[in-house]
């Protein structure tokens, strides 16, 4: 083989090693996008027909849920103090009233959600006064 033969395989086999090195420079880059969304946390109620307050149980309507708060949420139930022997039920799951307090929470979530659930309010006598019930959702972490 010539003496410009040898130079020209040799720069090949540089240029190829060049490419190849370079090839596997890239190899498991990747492209990461982050970004923050507000945070949406809301309780509505999708109220049944309006009626009064009564001894036993009380439909009060399906809750509807939305929170995206990645460490979760509460939904708190503003209630009258006085509430002997009551409780919510929350889609089938009983969380009972204290007589001396005026909220409860009645949802203790780790993630987000959107649910809706059946809420039902259980008393063991009918009320003196007039009762204003309302809901209240928090998330728990940070908010944007």
């Amino acid at each position: 083989m010539s003496r410009s033969g040898m130079k020209f395989g040799t720069a090949a086999a540089v240029v190829l090693l060049g490419c190849a090195t370079s090839a596997n420079a890239y190899d498991g880059a990747s492209i990461s996008i982050t970004g923050r969304v507000p945070t949406v946390c809301q309780v509505s109620l999708a109220t049944a027909p309006v009626q009064t307050v009564q001894s036993g149980t009380n439909d009060l309507g399906v809750m509807r849920e939305l929170c995206n708060d990645l460490s979760g949420y509460t939904v708190t139930l503003y209630h009258p103090a006085g509430l002997i022997d009551a409780w919510v039920d929350v889609g089938g799951v009983r969380v009972p009233i204290s007589p001396g307090e005026t909220h409860t929470v009645i949802v203790d979530k780790r993630t987000p959600a959107f649910r809706e659930t059946p809420l039902r309010l259980v008393l063991n006598q009918t009320p003196d006064t007039t009762m204003n019930l309302s809901l209240e959702a928090e998330p728990k972490g940070a908010v944007y």
